[in-house]
């Protein structure tokens, strides 16, 4: 392949912005990217040290406090051979966008050329990362609703310039007639003139899908090899206090309430202080967020350090979301998400997905609106909601449940263990309660244009698509289920798949004829 390979510094783009076209000529990222290329080393290494931190954790006793200068002189050249690496990738990383093609070469041991067309490109992300904020510098990221080899990326572009390109690629036209933009300082991530703004959550709004969200657990697991150091220090720091708990509690020298009370005031302070990081983490990513329509694409802008812009085309919405969690429920709250395809894409992050769109703790009165606008005339809280066979619950409370609850009960009747059986009969009980509780909440409807699917447990979730964006239906049926006239019915989309268990036989035939038929019968693009 014969390529002009010119090499520019960031200020020809920047001299370049009434023409997203650079023409035949490679473009060289600006300088700023150098410092992306560094923060993504460091944060792979971070998620590598996940899955050692168990080793780290047994063998962090053979290091004396002494050595402590050894593991800082450690980290200083693991972050000084990161930043090299940072610049060797800057060397080695061009960027064109010719004929309505965005085209990258990147990589320094393996090298990739990604040949990007745009009518491929389903969504196109702007980032601005906090460093990247004093100089106007943007981060474009381009996906295509494949795998996550073929995504695409231009890492550091003037703001001003990734705007453009988002209009241009967005609205399908010819690069040559691009508009004219004005200077780099009036860049913003405000909305446009033609654009209307659908929702914007309140910093009151954002603390209460922090509290009711709260993913904290995930860290406390990962942290859980070094409980045993952590609590060490615990103790010895209370000791250095005057406060010892052998004396409070080996020597009973507290009366049982006092005891309680303190185990209470301790889980109280350790439940607080894990909701004002799940609101910590909430405000950093939520902060400021806006979604706005512009004609037939939904824009969603938000960050407090990050800044990032995300747009999703209206008619590449393959299903609607409505979750509701038990405090969601009891708070009145609802996370909306607005889901396209996934196929072939690595799973991430609720904001940092492309693909799937997240309005987070809007009000129950808040929901429909924004759902009709999305796909008209839906009904997701529709009252007639069917309910799935009893034969599910005869199901997962004769073979998983109760067969095993008996065997354990009748063991520890055996040996008298009967603190044992209290515990098993009270799991029992759980088990039972949820499983009548998920049977209760299953249920489905559907009308001329959409399918609608009701499910959890102590919460609920509600889910809208329409018939013709089905990609594959399956009926699944046993012998058993034959014989008891049920069946399960098992609904592909591009955003996933969909399970209405235990169905009457004659309503998943039903049910599944009706969604070949619309699939085939309509001439409509599901994308």
């Amino acid at each position: 392949m014969n390529h002009t390979r010119t090499e520019q510094s960031s200020s020809t783009v920047t001299h370049q912005q009434k023409s997203i076209d650079t023409g035949d000529s490679w473009q060289r990222l600006a300088p700023i990217s150098i410092l992306y290329f560094t923060a993504s080393n460091i944060k792979q290494f971070a998620q590598f040290l996940i899955y050692v931190i168990p080793a780290l954790a047994i063998s962090s006793n053979i290091f004396e406090m002494h050595r402590l200068s050894y593991a800082i002189a450690a980290g200083v050249g693991l972050i000084s051979v990161m930043s090299i690496s940072g610049l060797i990738s800057y060397f080695f990383y061009f960027f064109r966008i010719h004929n309505r093609h965005v085209e990258v070469k990147c990589g320094v041991i393996s090298r990739r050329h990604i040949n990007l067309p745009f009518w491929r490109i389903q969504n196109l992300k702007i980032e601005q990362p906090f460093y990247y904020r004093p100089l106007n510098f943007a981060l474009v990221v381009f996906d295509t609703a494949g795998s996550s080899e073929e995504e695409a990326k231009i890492v550091a572009v003037p703001l001003i310039y990734a705007q453009t390109l988002r209009k241009q690629v967005l609205a399908d036209t010819s690069v040559s007639k691009a508009p004219s933009v004005g200077s780099p300082e009036h860049a913003s991530f405000d909305r446009e003139a033609d654009e209307v703004v659908l929702n914007r959550r309140s910093i009151k709004d954002l603390i209460i899908h922090g509290i009711t969200n709260n993913r904290v657990w995930i860290l406390l697991g990962a942290a859980a090899p070094f409980y045993d150091r952590a609590s060490t220090h615990v103790y010895n720091w209370l000791e250095s206090k005057g406060l010892s708990l052998n004396h409070i509690i080996g020597e009973q020298t507290a009366a049982w309430w006092q005891l309680g009370l303190y185990t209470l005031t301790a889980l109280i302070i350790i439940m607080a202080l894990l909701a004002l990081l799940s609101v910590g983490g909430a405000l950093l990513s939520f902060y400021g967020y806006t979604l706005s329509r512009d004609k037939d694409r939904y824009i969603r802008r938000s960050g407090l350090l990050n800044k990032q812009e995300v747009s999703m085309k209206r008619s590449r919405i393959q299903m609607i979301t409505a979750k509701q969690d038990w405090l969601d429920k009891a708070l009145g709250r609802v996370n909306l998400y607005f889901e396209q395809n996934t196929s072939g894409t690595p799973q991430q992050p609720e904001l940092m997905s492309p693909n799937k769109l997240l309005i987070p703790s809007i009000t129950i009165d808040e929901v429909q609106p924004l759902i009709n606008g999305a796909m008209p005339g839906s009904k997701i809280y529709n009252p007639n909601y069917k309910s799935v066979s009893k034969r599910f619950l005869s199901y997962w409370l004769g073979i998983w449940i109760l067969p095993p609850v008996f065997l354990l009960s009748g063991i520890a009747v055996y040996f008298q263990q009967w603190h044992e059986l209290v515990v098993i009969l009270i799991v029992a009980m759980v088990l039972n309660t949820l499983m009548v509780l998920r049977w209760w909440r299953w249920g489905y409807t559907d009308d001329e244009r959409y399918v609608y699917v009701r499910s959890g447990r102590v919460g609920l979730d509600y889910q809208c698509f329409e018939k013709y964006k089905v990609q594959q239906v399956t009926v699944v049926q046993s012998i058993f289920m034959k014989r008891k006239c049920v069946a399960t019915l098992k609904i592909l989309l591009a955003s996933g798949s969909i399970t209405i268990p235990f169905l009457p036989q004659a309503e998943a035939w039903k049910l599944a004829n009706a969604l070949i038929y619309a699939a085939e019968s309509s001439r409509k693009s599901w994308m």
